[in-house]
């Protein structure tokens, strides 16, 4: 059962996903692997790990078919990615389903929450109530953004004099300290300098 309020649909999700991996450097892998190349499946790497995204009409069909798909990427990765390679430990299994999971059922948080073999991200129509959801479902997978140098904002170091000067240590005396230390230049022969001029 889709939740169609949402819209949702496997192809939504497959789509949304593949884009938010691609974006966040992924690059999907085409061709070679038969299971992994369908409407509802799709193979991804980068430098640090494999992820596999399936996508499932319903939660039955995931809890029924999740440890079929677990084998299969597990099969890929062994035969495809070399042991001395980082990747070969960070395999990803991401299920998503606009379905919504049975209630009464604890199976969904047992398959997110297994870490054998390889790690999950599950999320069905309860984890994907806007469009925005999947980004959030795939954030573990995606580099730390760059927001923080966009921001202009000041950094620990820019408010560390104003902060000790609050404390009755000299604003002055901690600055030179800090563009030292931002320069690596040392200390103490950049406190003697500063004293020696004044």
């Amino acid at each position: 059962m889709n939740d169609s309020s949402l819209g949702f649909t496997s192809t939504d999700l497959i789509a949304a996903a593949s884009q938010t991996l691609t974006v966040g450097g992924y690059h999907q892998i085409t061709g070679r692997f038969r299971d992994w190349d369908t409407p509802t499946s799709r193979l991804f790497e980068d430098e640090y790990g494999v992820v596999g995204v399936v996508v499932f009409d319903t939660c039955a069909e995931l809890l029924r078919t999740w440890t079929d798909l677990q084998a299969s990427l597990v099969e890929v990765i062994s035969r495809h990615v070399g042991k001395e390679e980082a990747k070969s430990w960070d395999g990803y299994l991401v299920l998503l389903s606009p379905g919504i999971a049975p209630s009464e059922s604890t199976a969904i948080d047992e398959v997110r929450y297994n870490t054998t073999r390889l790690r999950k991200l599950v999320a069905t129509a309860d984890d994907l109530k806007s469009p925005t959801d999947v980004e959030r479902v795939l954030r573990p997978l995606l580099p730390l953004p760059q927001e923080r140098a966009n921001l202009g904002q000041e950094s620990a170091l820019d408010l560390l004099p104003r902060l000790l000067a609050e404390q009755k240590i000299s604003e002055g005396v901690t600055r030179v300290l800090v563009d030292a230390f931002r320069e690596q230049s040392p200390l103490l022969e950049r406190l003697h300098q500063q004293w020696g001029e004044q």
